[in-house]
């Protein structure tokens, strides 16, 4: 396992875990005896987001699914996220 490094902001630890995976530190983390309390801004930004997305099916070529799986390895995101960023991008040139 890995060791767990210090952070100088929430907004580094925040840039830090978006890229790495939290199985590789697993055992550097301490048990919580009470649940973690979250924020009520902080749930409600997590509600809305929820709310703003919809899962569809969506038939694809292997090939682009390992392509995006390839590329989501290298970035450290999941690959619906790049998924996601690539219909984002490619939307606007339709319109």
């Amino acid at each position: 396992m890995k060791k767990l490094q210090r952070f100088k902001s929430k907004e580094e630890e925040a840039d830090y875990w978006m890229r790495h995976d939290t199985a590789d530190f697993w055992d550097s983390f301490e048990n919580l005896e009470s649940p973690l309390e979250i924020s009520p801004r902080l749930a409600s930004q997590v509600r809305s987001r929820h709310a703003r997305t919809k899962a569809i099916s969506l038939r694809l070529y292997l090939s682009q699914i390992r392509m995006a799986k390839a590329l989501a390895v290298k970035n450290h995101i999941p690959y619906q996220t790049i998924l996601r960023q690539i219909i984002q991008e490619g939307l606007p040139r339709w319109v």
